[in-house]
């Protein structure tokens, strides 16, 4: 991102079609249905997966209304399960902070890019790891030679690969570390959480995939991806939905047509934008054919 560029909607719209070659193909439909919440659904969907940021919450707010709709889809028997590329703390945390916000959502209802991660680490547990993390991150729970790096390059020099977690406190000298590190020898770099953006309180955040990309961009070094819209972390959301449940009874819902949509699509699933709360808050459901051809089945209102 250059200095003279706003962080906005527009922007993230630009850069994900810029990076589009590194996501998954998928197909989707010739048009997309309009809904008003996910109430619309309840005789089309008996599973519904829903990202967080954008559905659930934005930032610490809780999305008005969606307590209550999770309530009544549980009361109409339709199953639920949390879908998040928030990897910077352990799944407990996360549950708690959904309680919080008035979900009920249990430990095996919640699955995120974290849990992608930390199974494709099990078998690199000797290789030393530098984290972009935060304090809370618990890294130990994910590999035994872990350091949070920071301002020595001595940490970048020191490790075999690099895990971008979570960049809450990650700036641009230590993302200018990370290249020079790497354009001087090229090693892994695991990306725990894809966005590029988050949508916050106060606007939009940047994550870890756009450091990710740019990476790829400057270095070389292609990142290997762990979460929305990769199938890694979709499949441990189908191994927890178990057998029996065809693909068009499951419904993706989410924010951004980049992770969710694309995601969920590319599992056959079937998927739901939804407008007034994330990244597309403001934009008529009706231009977005010119931004991307990713088209969701249905674009809802609210959750």
């Amino acid at each position: 991102m250059r200095s003279s560029e706003r962080l906005d909607a527009e922007w993230a719209w630009r850069r994900y079609e810029e990076i589009r070659a590194r996501l998954p193909k998928a197909r989707f439909p010739e048009t997309s249905r309009r809904i008003g919440d996910l109430g619309d659904l309840i005789d089309e969907i008996d599973v519904f997966v829903l990202d967080g940021y954008g559905v659930l919450n934005v930032g610490a707010r809780v999305v008005a209304g969606a307590p209550e709709r999770v309530a009544a889809l549980r009361a109409a028997g339709k199953r639920l399960f949390v879908l998040t590329n928030g990897a910077s703390y352990p799944a407990a945390r996360t549950v708690e902070r959904y309680r919080r916000l008035g979900f009920d959502f249990t430990p095996g209802e919640v699955v995120s890019s974290r849990d992608a991660l930390a199974r494709a680490m099990t078998g690199r547990q000797e290789m030393r790891w530098g984290f972009a993390a935060v304090d809370a991150s618990a890294i130990g729970e994910l590999t035994r030679h872990g350091v949070r790096l920071g301002d020595d390059p001595a940490q970048y020099d020191d490790a075999d690969g690099f895990v971008l977690l979570g960049t809450g406190d990650w700036n641009r000298a230590r993302q200018d570390l990370l290249l020079g590190s790497l354009r001087a020898r090229p090693r892994p770099v695991l990306v725990g959480n894809p966005d590029l953006v988050a949508p916050r309180e106060d606007g939009l955040s940047i994550e870890p995939g756009f450091y990710a990309h740019e990476i790829a961009d400057l270095t070389g070094c292609v990142p290997e991806f762990y979460g929305k819209p990769f199938a890694n972390v979709f499949d441990l959301v189908r191994e927890r939905i178990g057998p029996g449940v065809p693909g068009h009874r499951i419904a993706m819902v989410g924010d951004t047509l980049h992770t969710d949509v694309l995601g969920g699509a590319g599992m056959n699933w079937r998927t739901v934008l939804v407008l007034d709360h994330g990244l597309l808050k403001g934009f008529p459901a009706g231009s977005l054919d010119r931004l991307s051809d990713i088209r969701p089945d249905f674009i809802a209102d609210t959750t």
